[in-house]
């Protein structure tokens, strides 16, 4: 049991490690991109990079391999700019796999931290923008090339193995697990692409048709469910960048403009390519049917048909640590030229309908300063009534927006429901002061003219539940200095209009009582005990009232035609 006892206070204080206020901690998990980086361990990276972040990363299945593995997509950011990063089309290239979760993983910690990476602030770059990853396109053939022809379906081996020129060292392995080269796939000039070999191998077959491979297809139906401004692909090897296929005019310049501080910031040499480039690859899709930029980042100096060293990752890291965040950022610039201003005039025009609340807060703040402030003007009966148009319109305007700027514009309404709410209390003060102050004249009325009677208790008690009203409302409003206002305007006369009064309202109900008690023939036992309660009640309220006019001299009058009618009253009893 004490063993337990110890395992159980470990465990919570791990979780104290991992989260800090609901959000995670920057410490709480790290991806290692310097090992061999297997399928398995991209997937529990990824779960464990998703478990340390849950308001920032998120991921999901997109589909499965050839094999049946699954593809996965990971996202980090809160913006509705959207970009999207891939590694590992090619089997041999599962380093640029490592890039793209070490990407993850150092973004979430700058997050949370609140840093700049060369800098590019992580924080508000992904609070504008959702970066998406699929790390690993091609897992089938990743495994293969890591862990040999094991990693195939025993059916399928000796396809594999032929493929592969009979030999079962598959370091030069570039294809899927069905040989066929998934950047080779893109429909974007798939027919004039050269060096096919014409059937499945381990590099350059172009398959059947364009996304005739599973993964292809997921690639492809991933992006129709996402609004990528920019993409970057990764590649090994070679230190350069491939930005270009076809594009002409401004889309030229833009591309190349990006493409220049890419290769600025990595070191990479821009390839420019020839009159007409062999297509089929991703970024050649992607600027070919999108007409959006794309890059692909060839990794690593050169390293020939197979992987790239482990020794190499570091200074790789280093050239590509902020890649993906000036993708982010320039993204967000470009979904602001295509659609951004559109949904920033629309929360312009939120704030414009909530411009009548905000011209509320004075009339339940600075306005008042006495208690003949305290009523209810007829430009604030209007502007309230404005407020409560402007609110509506707000609302349905905000809900017709997309998540970001909904959110936006939600905290502006909710901060003019704060305003309005606050204008409402004030107000409903007000109303239910002022009946207050009526009903509380009704009762004084009957106490100049020295009635009591039945009438005269009603009224009482209906001031009493106005009474009891109005310090609920005054409890609402805004400010003790103004809840002091209400008080002493609306509280402190019917208080002490009450406590005159309160016993010889009290003593007058229970001689009616005693009467009535009389009448239907009680025993006199039960009514010299109620005689008894009124003789105690009669000299508390004599001895009350003497104490009160001590302190405040003239403020609790006796009131002598009240007397007069409760010494009739007991004429009849005694």
């Amino acid at each position: 049991m004490r063993k337990l006892a110890v395992s159980l206070i470990l465990f919570i204080c791990c979780l104290g490690v991992f989260f800090q206020d609901g959000k995670a901690s920057a410490a709480s998990f790290s991806v290692n991109g310097n090992q061999t980086y297997t399928y398995e361990i991209m997937k529990r990276d990824i779960q464990a990079l998703a478990a340390s972040y849950p308001e920032l990363i998120r991921y999901k299945s997109v589909g499965k391999s050839e094999y049946g593995r699954d593809i996965y997509a990971v996202a980090i950011g809160k913006g509705p700019a959207e970009v999207f990063v891939n590694g590992s089309h090619h089997a041999r290239e599962w380093m640029t796999t490592s890039v793209n979760m070490v990407m993850i993983d150092q973004y979430a910690k700058a997050y949370y931290g609140n840093k700049s990476i060369n800098g590019l602030p992580a924080r508000s770059i992904l609070d504008k923008t959702t970066m998406w990853f699929i790390p690993m396109v091609n897992p089938d053939g990743v495994t293969l090339q890591q862990s040999g022809i094991n990693s195939i379906p025993a059916g399928d081996r000796s396809a594999v193995l032929k493929m592969n020129e009979g030999s079962y060292d598959f370091k030069r392995w570039k294809a899927n697990g069905k040989g066929v080269d998934l950047n080779r796939q893109y429909d974007a000039k798939w027919s004039t692409i050269v060096s096919n070999p014409g059937k499945p191998y381990w590099q350059n077959y172009k398959g059947k048709s364009p996304a005739s491979a599973a993964e292809v297809k997921v690639v492809l139906n991933f992006l129709k469910t996402i609004d990528a401004e920019m993409s970057v692909s990764y590649h090994s090897s070679g230190e350069i960048l491939f930005w270009n296929f076809y594009q002409t005019g401004s889309r030229y310049t833009r591309d190349q403009n990006y493409a220049k501080q890419l290769g600025r910031m990595t070191g990479y040499r821009l390839v420019y390519p020839g009159p007409n480039p062999s297509g089929g690859g991703f970024t050649d899709w992607f600027l070919h049917v999108k007409k959006r930029p794309a890059f692909t980042l060839e990794i690593s100096p050169y390293a020939g048909n197979t992987h790239v060293p482990l020794k190499n990752f570091n200074s790789i890291w280093e050239e590509n640590k902020d890649v993906g965040l000036y993708i982010a950022k320039e993204g967000y610039n470009l979904y602001q030229q295509r659609e951004g201003k559109t949904y920033d005039a629309k929360v312009a025009q939120v704030s414009s309908y909530l411009s009548s609340t905000y011209k509320l807060r004075p009339y339940y703040s600075s306005n008042i300063q006495s208690t003949a402030n305290l009523y209810i003007m007829s430009t604030l009966e209007n502007r309230y009534s404005a407020s409560a148009a402007g609110l509506k319109k707000a609302e349905q305007l905000a809900a017709s927006l997309p998540s970001y700027y909904r959110e936006t514009a939600q905290r502006k309404i909710n901060d003019a429901k704060q305003i309005h709410s606050k204008t409402g209390a004030f107000m409903e003060a007000v109303r239910s002061g002022d009946d207050l102050t009526i009903q509380r004249w009704n009762v004084e009325s009957f106490m100049k003219k020295g009635t009591l009677n039945d009438a005269a208790v009603n009224e009482y008690h209906k001031m009493l539940d106005l009474l009891r009203k109005e310090e609920i409302a005054i409890g609402k409003v805004y400010t003790r200095k103004v809840r002091d206002l209400f008080g002493e305007k609306y509280l402190l006369p019917a208080k002490i209009t009450r406590d005159t009064i309160q016993f010889e309202m009290s003593q007058y109900k229970l001689l009616k009582s005693i009467i009535g008690l009389k009448q239907s023939g009680a025993s006199q036992t039960v009514i010299n005990e109620k005689i008894a309660v009124y003789d105690r009640l009669k000299a508390r309220g004599i001895s009350s009232k003497k104490e009160w006019n001590q302190k405040y001299p003239g403020q609790y009058p006796d009131i002598p035609g009240f007397e007069t009618v409760l010494q009739q009253l007991e004429s009849q009893i005694r």
